[in-house]
């Protein structure tokens, strides 16, 4: 892993207490290796740490104020991709499933150190599921009671990378689509770490996606986040699948589902996904 660090200079620096040493981060990047899936992340914000301290939440491009509060004379922090759990804001969280870097360097109160690019990669003990990419196979079949099929497309319109994504169009005579993976049942069960569904995806109808967990007193659908328009852009989603896992103890694994209905008042829809991967400790 690569890290670029330009150490800038302001022509006067102040060595008073309460001028801060100002960190800039201007970027993200992840690099993903074999068997890690799509490369893809929504990282739009950085959590940062000193020894002592959270020093907070910062959009990237971030500008981090440190004061040297303990006065050893060293800018000692540590710096963590942000997501937003589920796709909301409110559970905005540090994704411990990427790795965090470190930047420990000579404290000058009104200097500016600049990192242009946060480079990244999973960290080395995650653990990875590859479900459905779509470069050559779709395991998502629909239910008997559907009038749509979620499909592979190799239209460029809707591929973010690779070969192929999954697309559903509606319409008025193919108004729904209830949807799993059926290839196998995933074994969740038995993780006991954070579990999380990262998937892209972008449409102009709502749409979930859930787990379906087979066996156990709570067998049955849970749909986790109904998702908007992505107003023709593409995004990711962190789906924590965690309280679904927890909540149904005695189930012999689970599905993905995707469910989609035409959208009330519209001639027609679509949905278009891909990079299915759980990713877990």
């Amino acid at each position: 892993m690569s890290l670029a660090i330009i150490f800038g200079r302001c022509v006067d620096k102040d060595n008073s207490p309460g001028i801060p040493h100002i960190v800039k981060v201007n970027d993200f990047d992840l690099s993903t290796s074999f068997g890690q899936g799509a490369d893809t992340h929504d990282v739009n914000e950085v959590w940062v740490y000193s020894s002592q301290d959270v020093l907070g939440v910062f959009p990237l491009p971030a500008t981090i104020p440190y004061l040297d509060v303990d006065g050893n004379g060293t800018v000692d922090i540590t710096i963590l991709a942000g997501i937003k759990a589920n796709g909301i804001s409110a559970t905005r969280t540090p994704y411990n499933l990427y790795e965090a870097m470190s930047l420990e360097e000579e404290f000058e109160a009104g200097d500016t150190t600049v990192i242009e690019t946060f480079y990244t990669q999973y960290i080395n003990s995650a653990q990875f599921i590859l479900c459905e990419d779509f470069e050559s196979t779709n395991i998502f079949n629909s239910n008997f009671i559907s009038s749509a099929d979620i499909v592979r497309t190799t239209d460029d319109e809707y591929v973010i990378d690779g070969n192929g994504s999954g697309l559903i169009l509606l319409n008025d005579s193919m108004n729904q689509v209830f949807s799993t993976t059926q290839e196998e049942l995933y074994d969740l069960q038995s993780i006991s770490g954070q579990i999380w569904l990262e998937y892209d995806y972008k449409s102009d109808n709502t749409f979930s996606v859930g787990l379906e967990a087979v066996g156990g007193a709570e067998d049955g659908r849970y749909p986790i986040y109904v998702h908007n328009s992505t107003g023709g852009e593409w995004k990711k989603m962190y789906l924590e699948l965690g309280p679904i896992v927890w909540t149904t103890p005695g189930s012999i694994g689970y599905e993905i589902t995707l469910d989609a209905i035409l959208d009330l008042g519209e001639d027609s829809g679509y949905i278009v996904v891909d990079n299915f991967k759980i990713v877990h400790f």
